[in-house]
């Protein structure tokens, strides 16, 4: 995959649930699902952002690929907001458990 963004290098925690394989598709295109815990101006946001194909069968039907503000937290709770993230990122099994998961934390997100 490509390296991280510079907007994506102060994030507090992140981990890519799944990515396309570079070896299977080394000219692309790039899909992944990835959660994220970053510091915002006057908080912590939990993101969750999705980039499947169109024939991707994983998650919910209906999820539209975007970035999907999860849950926000205050200034002084930093550790909560990481706790979640890395809880909500570990919730499931298997990675396409994992996905339904996220895109059903999604149908009540803010979406970006």
């Amino acid at each position: 995959m490509h390296s991280i963004p510079d907007t994506k290098k102060n994030h507090l925690w992140r981990k890519v649930i799944w990515h396309t394989d570079p070896e299977t598709h080394p000219l692309g295109p790039f899909h992944s699902v990835e959660i994220y815990c970053c510091e915002e101006s006057n908080g912590y946001a939990v993101w969750y952002v999705r980039k499947l194909a169109r024939d991707d069968l994983r998650g919910k039907p209906g999820v539209e690929n975007a970035d999907y503000l999860l849950k926000y937290f205050s200034k002084t709770a930093r550790d909560d907001a990481i706790e979640y993230a890395v809880v909500t990122a570990h919730n499931a099994p298997t990675v396409d458990k994992l996905i339904e998961n996220l895109d059903a934390l999604a149908a009540a997100a803010q979406k970006v």
